[in-house]
């Protein structure tokens, strides 16, 4: 739940470490002249990415009594933010900022941090759209003015802009809580129990939620023989609301964050002999219409007011961006299942206008939603998770998953377009680009999913769908608007992701490789791949694995690899309408590491087929891989089938599709693309727990792959391969692997399964398949190939765009067995370690080919380096070594091991008149040797003065046989140091 660049600003000294919506909003693609707000030293600027390195001042409130205390500039405030008491005032907190050449001072509420205050949790009563609030942040914002400061204010975010907006235009959020149930045909005669919400509890406060009254409809369902489906034809469902009574199952409520109520009823005999009835419970939450026409012009008149007051802006605090919902997990459910909807009027109105008239009262459609709620049965379909269909045919089924698909789409989109369109006016009001740096959601899948673990760590099994698997988080997100992150990067600059949390390690490194992708594509490409939640001697090889991915890990291998990520040649869809086809599963299929992520909406957005090669953000990807896409429009085929023709690699898993997500039939189209086809039925695939995948053909070099279980993600689907086409995989005696090689070279490979892959042997052995098929297929080719290393050594590689190659100890196989808590308890952490063995983090390649390479080095954890055209050593990052050779020539740039050193040339952007041409820092005392290439014949270095960028003491250097020789002190370690020429 906490986001990195809330950590990395709270504690600045550990930075080191297809179809839009409402048609009423801006589209975000619109661009405008808003200069970026760089900040320039004296000798090296910060603008993009760079700016993330400068620290920032920061007042993290939990209660509207801090809020009102800040009026008084001297009086102290509880500011804990761990374990460790903390007070300063307002003015002391300036002064701290000014001292350090900090420009933006943080004033936001976070909830998370009233955890480290007791007694300070509660209601809010000051919101930052009230103009109380307005005209006392003004006033803190001219006091911290005085200090050369603006502010970075959680301003923009919809859990904070709610009860003002209800005053100024009579709307406000809406939600709809369904339960199923029976009815008595004969009487009319129904009762159903359900938990009613009373308080949401979130990262912006607790908030109370309002009984908006309930309605009841009454329908016919037809089970459909051998699926999990029962057909309900909509037309067919009745309101019967005013037959409804509802009582309080308990007698106290209040203060209870949910209670039980029964809806009960009895005639309406008139609708005729329909046996099930779905009760809705209708909420009115603190929060926008998100989709009317009204909430665009109110976010700008907000934004007005801020900038009329003379607030001066320089960033949003945006952490967990997400709409109005509870934290609790798994606390909030009804039979299991997580059965809440936003319905705003406006959102109905909206999704009417798009996709047809019978839509404009969503209510009904809610049994589309209900799954796993036929639990008055009296039959074992009691504990199954049954869901709702539109009609008796498998085409009825695909176009309930496309009802679903376009709901959350709808909604996602359309609340990531209103406020990206309000940032905008807000840059425009304030002169230059607002930072909005963190990520969307609270939770994230896998991290906080769900297995059975009865006692055990349930982080150790969080890597495979396995029979214990029980429920995705990922459902709670995308009804709260926030399970695209690569939609919620059209407002979040450098966005993110916090999925190492809680405890959890990422052993397969499917948090990096997201944020490597949400990165390329951002208006900043420099996403982040957090991580929380372990001791520290976890956290330090785990930062080892952010550095070489370069997920915004230590500047000094930020500044080799000149602040961008690692680069892949394979690219695969993030499978979102997962959780359109059954809730039950989340936002991945496999866990993999060595492939970036994009949404079929993004990648036909931004990318184009160049080559043979998706081109996506500068980026290059051969090979392009679908691994759950029910739903493809018809432009993801028609780029993939470009792709296919230009000599490029397309694979297909799962099902094959027969509705484009325009609605239109697309079976034909895809299996003249992959030779192959399928008879589609109700079931999307077929149940083959136990069995295994063997492989034949071009494939047959890759093991056989045992099915894990009966759930959906992980269903065959036999395919009939076309003439010419070859098949390569089967189980159960049915083709399910077809390949079709075209004429130019391209191939286009169907596979009727999930490939699975888990280098963190969960199930106490690896698992490959999907590494090895990819490797079979040539996608990582050439000599020292990073993922071929990365996956069959024990170190991880990684390449980048500017030619720099990074290394690191793998650390895959260390079992989650610690507590997951924010802060850390050192004794506990101590007894947790003891029970761990830690891989040796020696970092040790004796001529070894990477990338192009040959490279000889000895080290602890992650190492960088970069080398010009004519093989010079020009920039290196390591720890606890003193010499490197690259491609036969040796820098020994001290004469022991030295705890840590890095140096880079000064980029081009970076740079201002006068200023460095190259920039190092070491960590130890003594004389190094940096390679001279390309600095001029005349040097000084300075170490970084008090503020960043700036002049500081000189550096004794001299030249030395090609090497500029630098004496480092006591009072230059662990400072920048920066190299400027000299007349």
């Amino acid at each position: 739940m906490r986001s990195w660049s809330t950590f990395a600003a709270l504690l600045a000294s550990a930075v080191w470490m297809a179809a839009g919506p409402a048609d009423a909003q801006e589209k975000t693609s619109v661009k405008q002249d808003v200069p970026e707000n760089v900040y320039k030293g004296e000798l090296v600027s910060y603008p993009g990415a760079w700016s993330f390195q400068l620290g920032r001042a920061c007042i993290i409130l939990v209660s509207d009594k801090e809020f009102e205390a800040l009026e008084d500039p001297d009086k102290a405030l509880n500011l804990t933010l761990t374990f460790q008491k903390e007070e300063a005032s307002l003015r002391q907190v300036c002064e701290r900022a000014k001292a350090a050449g900090q420009r933006t001072l943080i004033i936001a509420f976070d909830h998370f941090f009233s955890q480290y205050r007791p007694g300070q949790s509660g209601p809010r009563n000051l919101m930052p759209d009230m103009d109380e609030y307005v005209q006392r942040i003004a006033k803190i914002g001219r006091f911290a003015e005085q200090y050369g400061l603006g502010l970075e204010l959680s301003l923009l975010t919809p859990l904070e802009i709610g009860k003002a907006y209800t005053r100024a235009t009579g709307e406000q959020g809406v939600w709809m809580h369904y339960r199923e149930g029976r009815r008595d045909a004969a009487t009319g005669k129904y009762s159903v129990q359900l938990w009613q919400q009373r308080i949401w509890v979130n990262n912006k406060g607790p908030f109370k939620i309002a009984d908006a009254g309930v309605r009841v409809f009454a329908f016919h369902e037809a089970p459909i023989n051998g699926t999990p489906y029962r057909a309900v034809d909509p037309k067919g469902i009745r309101e019967i609301t005013d037959t409804a009574s509802v009582e309080l199952m308990e007698k106290e409520a209040e203060g209870k964050s949910a209670v039980q109520i029964r809806v009960f009823g009895k005639g309406r005999t008139d609708v005729g002999g329909l046996e099930r009835v779905l009760v809705v419970q209708q909420y009115k939450t603190p929060e926008m219409d998100y989709l009317s026409p009204k909430a665009l012009p109110y976010l700008k008149k907000l934004i007005d007011k801020y900038a009329d007051a003379g607030v001066k802006l320089n960033a949003l605090y945006s952490d967990e961006m997400h709409i109005q919902q509870d934290w609790n997990y798994f606390g909030h459910h009804d039979h299991g299942q997580f059965a809440m909807r936003y319905v705003s009027p406006g959102l109905s109105r909206t999704f009417a206008q798009k996709y047809g008239a019978e839509y404009a009262d969503l209510a009904k459609y809610m049994v589309f939603f209900a799954y796993g709620q036929e639990d008055q049965a009296n039959d074992l379909t009691a504990g199954e998770r049954i869901s709702h269909v539109m009609g008796a045919t498998p085409d009825d089924a695909r176009r309930t998953e496309l009802f679903r698909s376009r709901y959350y789409r709808l909604l996602q989109d359309g609340v990531v377009e209103l406020f990206a369109a309000a940032k905008r006016h807000a840059e425009a009001r304030m002169g230059h680009k607002l930072e909005s740096r963190a990520h969307a959601t609270w939770a994230e899948s896998p991290t906080i999913d769900n297995w059975r673990a009865y006692g055990e760590n349930m982080f150790s099994q969080a890597y495979e769908y396995t029979p214990n698997f029980v429920w995705s988080n990922t459902v709670h997100q995308a009804a709260s608007a926030c399970h695209d992150y690569f939609k919620w990067g059209e407002f979040l600059t450098g966005n993110g992701n916090d999925h190492a949390e809680c405890g959890w390690l990422d052993r397969n490194y499917v948090g990096l490789a997201l944020a490597c992708s949400t990165g390329i594509i951002n208006e900043v490409p420099y996403s982040y791949g957090a991580h929380w939640g372990m001791p520290n001697a976890i956290n330090a090889r785990r930062m080892d694995l952010v550095n070489v991915y370069g997920a915004a890990g230590s500047p000094l291998f930020g500044m080799v690899q000149e602040m961008q990520h690692r680069d892949v040649s394979v690219l695969m869809l993030y499978p979102l309408d997962l959780v359109a086809t059954e809730e039950r599963f989340g936002s991945w299929m496999t866990q993999y590491g060595y492939a970036n992520l994009i949404t079929q909406a993004k990648l036909v957005e931004l990318g184009k087929v160049e080559g043979g090669a998706i081109v996506l953000a500068g980026r290059r990807f051969t090979t392009l891989m679908a691994q759950f896409e029910p739903l493809p429009s018809a432009r993801l085929l028609a780029m993939m089938g470009e792709l296919a023709r230009a000599g490029g690699r397309v694979i297909w898993c799962g099902p094959p599709p027969t509705l484009t997500a325009e609605g239109e039939p697309a079976l034909a189209a895809w299996s003249e693309l992959f030779g192959a086809t399928t008879k589609p039925g109700h079931n999307l695939g077929v149940i083959a727990p136990g069995r295994q995948v063997a492989f034949e053909g071009s494939l047959k070099q890759v093991a056989p792959q045992t099915i894990l279980t009966d759930m959906l993600v992980d269903r065959i689907y036999p395919l009939e391969p076309a003439t010419g086409s070859e098949p390569v995989a089967r189980c159960r005696g049915r083709i399910i692997g077809v390949r079709r090689t075209l004429p130019g070279g391209g191939l286009c490979l169907a596979l009727g399964f999930r490939p699975r892959d888990d280098q963190s042997a969960s199930l106490g052995r690896e698992e490959r398949t999907l590494y090895d098929i990819l490797a079979t297929l040539g996608a990582y080719d050439g000599k020292g190939n990073t993922e071929t290393l990365s996956r069959t050594t024990p170190y991880l590689f990684c390449r980048f765009p500017n030619g720099a190659v990074a290394a690191a100890p793998h650390l895959r196989t260390v079992e989650e067995q610690w507590e997951g808590g924010f802060a850390r308890n050192e004794e506990r952490d101590k007894a947790a370690m003891a029970t761990i063995t830690l891989p040796d983090d020696t970092l040790e390649l004796n001529s070894a080919a990477v990338n192009g390479h040959t490279v000889t080095y000895k080290g602890k954890g992650s190492m960088c380096f970069r080398v010009d055209g004519a093989g010079n050593l020009i920039a290196f990052a390591g720890s606890q070594a003193n010499a490197i050779t690259v491609d036969g020539k040796t820098t020994v740039y001290a004469d022991a091991p030295i705890g840590q050193l890095a140096w880079a040339p000064v980029p081009d952007a970076r740079r201002v008149p006068g200023g460095a041409v190259l920039q190092a820092m070491v960590y130890g005392q003594g004389v190094v040797r940096i390679p001279d290439v390309g600095l001029p014949a005349s040097v000084k270095v300075h170490a970084e003065g008090a503020r960043p960028g700036s002049r500081g003491a000189e550096v004794k250097c001299e030249r030395n046989a090609g090497s500029l020789a630098i004496t480092v002190g006591p009072e230059a370690v662990g400072r920048w140091l920066y190299v400027t020429p000299q007349p």
